[in-house]
Order: structure tokens, then C-alpha cells, then sequence
């Protein structure tokens, strides 16, 4: 493979951007990477992204990819082994639940900042059903397509860094138990495949250190009706994250 500089141009809490980070890492690609703020987009950046949106992935000196699973498949492609399905078969079923991944992601952030209580509410529904799906989806497997770590797997990593990180809260609010027609045995692998995929080095390498409480303080800071739930849960969480920093 040609030897291009990889750049990766991103802003600090983007789940989709840490998909493609800790893909990086577990495939050892070097790069640099250049943070943004989205509420100030540089002009050299609306210039270049198609979409205005991160992350995107400047290879050499003027192509530019966009959209994390296209990043991630270019990753995948130029670094053995390839762990995206050769299948024609998985690879479209992947290919769809790297969509559901990026839906059940937007969800989940509607849900953690909303500030209408009817939209809570109903984002709170959804999330729900998101996970129920994701459930079925895993059966027995340690993986989402078996025993071996798939291209896939690195989707769902920000969901996961997400609920951990609101994980007292996000027990209140019950998402991840009494499911209608999902048993208990469904919900144990839904977590163990969580503290699974948590645990692979390259997904606390793929995020910046202080995410969990960058994330925390973003929903304070808007005065969501998570937050004003339970405003002490917040304080417990950011004094967590404080005393507890990733290693």
C-alpha cells in the first residue's frame, strides 16, 4: 500500500468519529487527527466536507472521504486481516446494521439532550425498541456476527461508551430491563456484549480522555430533562468521572 498521511477532522464528543478512531487504533493506522468546534466550523472545513459534518478523512493532500462507514470500510480494505464479511450475503446485512447502529446513536443523543418532555419521552420509546432489536440481533454470539470481532462491532462502541456513562441514570430510566417480550437471558448478553467491546484496548483509545465527563456536563449544561430528572444523579456522575479518570 502507498504510504498517505491520514488526517482525521473531527470535534471532541462525535460518536461516529470514535467508531472510526477505534477502528484506527485496532487496525495500528497512523494518522493525526484536528479538532473542531461544529458551532464554529472553520471555512477551510465547510470547503472540504460535502455535508458540513464529521467525521471526514483527508488522505494526502486532497481526497477527502466522508461518512464513518465508508471511512471504515476504507480502513478495513487497506489493512489485513479484513475483518468486514467477504459474504456478499453478511456483507449487506452488515452493511444495514451499521445504518441501525448510526440510528439507534442518534436516538440515544435526542433522548440524553432533550429538553421538551414529550420528546423524552417518546425518544425514550424508541431507544428502547433500538435495543430490543440489537438483543435478538447478538442470541448467543460474544460478537454481533459470532466469536470473532466483525467491522460491525465497532458501531455499536459509542453506544456503549454512552450508556456507561450514564449508567445509573440510564438504570432509572430502565432502557436496558423489563422489556415486553424480551427475556432476561436477552438483556445479560445485550450487557455482556457491552462490558465486552468496552473492554478491547482500542475503545478507550478511540475516545478523548475526559468524554464521559464532557458528555455529562453537556447535558447539565443544556438543562435537559434527563438532567432535570435528578440533578444530584449529575452530580454523583461528574464526581465519578472526576475521581475516576480512564487509565
Amino acid at each position: 500500500m502507498q504510504k498517505l498521511k491520514h488526517t482525521l477532522v473531527t470535534f471532541k464528543l462525535c460518536p461516529y468519529s470514535m467508531r472510526v478512531l477505534a477502528l484506527m487504533c485496532h487496525k495500528n493506522i497512523k494518522f493525526e487527527i484536528k479538532f473542531i468546534e461544529m458551532h464554529c466550523k472553520p471555512e477551510w472545513f465547510v470547503k472540504i466536507s460535502p455535508l458540513s459534518k464529521v467525521p471526514i478523512l483527508i488522505i494526502g493532500d486532497d481526497i477527502v472521504l466522508f461518512e464513518s462507514d465508508a471511512i471504515m470500510e476504507y480502513i478495513d480494505e487497506i489493512t489485513l486481516p479484513q475483518i468486514m464479511s467477504s459474504d456478499p450475503i453478511q456483507k449487506a446485512l452488515d452493511r444495514g446494521k451499521f445504518e441501525y447502529a448510526s440510528e439507534l446513536m442518534k436516538n440515544m443523543s435526542i433522548f440524553f439532550f432533550s429538553f421538551d418532555e414529550e420528546r423524552f419521552f417518546k425518544y425514550k420509546e424508541l431507544v428502547k425498541q433500538n435495543i430490543a432489536q440489537v438483543e435478538r440481533w447478538l442470541e448467543d454470539k460474544k460478537y454481533m456476527n459470532g466469536d470473532q470481532i466483525s467491522l460491525i462491532d465497532f458501531c455499536f462502541i459509542p453506544i456503549f461508551v454512552n450508556l456507561n456513562a450514564f449508567k445509573p441514570i440510564i438504570q432509572q430510566c430502565e432502557l436496558t430491563k423489563n422489556f415486553t417480550k424480551v427475556s432476561n437471558s436477552n438483556i445479560q448478553q445485550f450487557n455482556k456484549y457491552g462490558e465486552t467491546i468496552l473492554q478491547l484496548p482500542c475503545s478507550k483509545a478511540g475516545k478523548v480522555p475526559d468524554y464521559e465527563l464532557l458528555i455529562v456536563e453537556g447535558v447539565e449544561k443544556v438543562n435537559s430533562y434527563l438532567y432535570r430528572l435528578n440533578p444530584c444523579f449529575f452530580k454523583s456522575l461528574k464526581d465519578i468521572h472526576i475521581r475516576q479518570p480512564p487509565k
